[in-house]
């Protein structure tokens, strides 16, 4: 009988430790009110309206913030997304 070690290889382990340091450093960079709303929908995953009510902005405003926030994540990240590492 042979075993199969079914656990990541090394490289990849190392590869995506410093993928999961350059988003970390990215989202640190952002403005404060960018950072926050990022980090809200997309680690906490809450709504726009629990969002608008936790930063006391208008709905509006939290989509507003959003999207500068992704596009600047984008911007920041683009080497990455353009060598296929993240999507």
């Amino acid at each position: 009988m042979e075993f199969v070690d079914q656990s990541e290889s090394p490289d990849n382990a190392a590869g995506r430790t410093l993928l999961r340091e350059r988003i970390v450093r990215a989202v640190r960079e952002l403005p404060g009110h960018l950072r926050e709303v990022i980090v809200l929908r997309e680690l906490q995953q809450l709504s726009y309206e629990e969002i608008s009510v936790i930063t006391d902005s208008p709905i509006g405003t939290v989509m507003s913030r959003l999207s500068r926030a992704r596009s600047r994540l984008a911007e920041s990240l683009s080497d990455l997304v353009d060598a296929g590492e993240i999507s």
